[in-house]
């Protein structure tokens, strides 16, 4: 059942008499500024909510009225404060907030999702210690100060993604759950750190760290050596910390990305002890203004890479003196104008290096649909 466009401060009485409806959807109704106590149909397993203004709270009862909601949607409902004054019904099992703060967690929760809520301090004190949690994504929360303790103990989290949340110095004591899979970061201006015990995420498969300047402390014992897939964007001292404690620790790595370094000349940089994994079977290195040459000795080693994509090396020239590893598959250059200059049809001189890769994108071209200059 959808409600919209309705000019009442209430919803309609008499749907909890509507005892199989399992799906309510209000929108656009500006003046809904409250819920009647008992409005809502027992059966109901889904509830989503958006773009209701003047609302400020969901009914008290919803604990004991809607045993059986499992998903809830709260999207720009601007002056909502709170959820409940109680608690959430414990069957929840999807919760997504927009534009609103959040009250204490369902243990039976899978899916928490907060995103654009400008005013939130503090999503709840502590997670449940048996909660079923599986993934949290928190974006766009410029004021939120801490992620709730106890993030050890959700045993069953697969994903945490902490999106533009500036406000936010440190992750909570005890670190993170070993169940973990993936773990994203991005646009944390003022956090200092990864979580305690960073190293014994075995399951860990993917990082990203993107645009986390403060991030000047490396993990104590390193990274997971089990990650497959690794990005580190515009995070130079993560980056800087990261090769000098051995990026071919991770010998499971097969894709790696890595954004915004200014300083470097060479890649991998030879000077400060720099190797790859050679794991690899994708590479892509992006915006390196100064870089001027990718060295011999950093990519002989990578027998198994498949793809190589470079990206804004305005200084790049050349590839290594004794050419691209001989499994390459795939070659993409975008907006690096001497090294597009030197690999010009039968005329380059780094044509030769390239001329037997399958396929060689330069500029978003094919080069091999090009015909020849006279």
């Amino acid at each position: 059942m959808t409600i919209s466009n309705m000019g009442c401060d209430q919803p309609p009485q008499g749907l909890q008499s509507f005892t199989s409806l399992e799906v309510i959807c209000i929108e656009n109704c500006s003046n809904f500024d409250s819920f009647l106590e008992v409005c809502f149909a027992s059966h109901l397993s889904k509830l989503e909510i958006r773009n209701c203004n003047a609302l400020t709270s969901l009914p008290e009862g919803m604990n004991h009225k809607n045993g059986g909601l499992e998903i809830l949607n709260i999207e720009d409902c601007n002056s909502v404060t709170f959820i409940v004054r109680g608690q959430l019904p414990s069957s929840l099992k999807s919760l997504k907030l927009t534009m609103l703060s959040s009250g204490p967690l369902p243990e039976s929760l899978c899916h928490l999702k907060i995103e654009h809520v400008p005013k939130l301090e503090s999503i709840a004190e502590r997670f449940p210690q048996n909660a079923s949690l599986e993934d949290i994504c928190i974006w766009d929360c410029e004021n939120l100060i801490s992620i709730p303790k106890g993030l050890h103990n959700l045993s069953h989290l697969q994903k945490i993604d902490v999106f533009k949340c500036p406000s936010i110095v440190c992750f909570p004591e005890g670190g993170l759950p070993t169940s973990l899979r993936e773990v994203v970061i991005s646009k944390c201006e003022k956090l200092q750190a990864l979580p305690d015990r960073f190293h014994s995420l075995n399951s860990l498969q993917k990082l990203r760290i993107v645009e986390c300047p403060s991030m000047t402390s490396f993990p104590e014992y390193g990274f997971p050596t089990k990650i497959t897939s690794l990005e580190i964007e515009d995070s130079v001292n993560m980056y800087k910390a990261l090769v000098e404690w051995g990026l071919h620790n991770l010998t499971c790595l097969t894709s790696l990305d890595i954004k915004g370094c200014p300083g470097a000349e060479s890649f991998p940089q030879q000077e400060m002890g720099m190797l790859l994994p050679d794991s690899l079977t994708r590479l892509n290195i992006e915006r390196f203004p100064r870089l001027k040459s990718l060295c011999n000795h950093g990519f002989q080693s990578l027998t198994s890479l498949e793809s190589l994509w470079i990206s804004d090396c305005s200084n790049l020239i050349c590839f290594p003196e004794q050419g691209l590893p001989s499994s390459l598959l795939e070659l993409r250059i975008l907006r690096c104008p001497l090294l597009k200059e030197g690999c010009k049809r039968d005329k380059g001189i780094q044509w030769s290096k390239i001329s037997d890769i399958p396929c060689v994108l330069i500029d978003s071209k094919f080069i091999y649909d090009q015909e020849v200059e006279a």
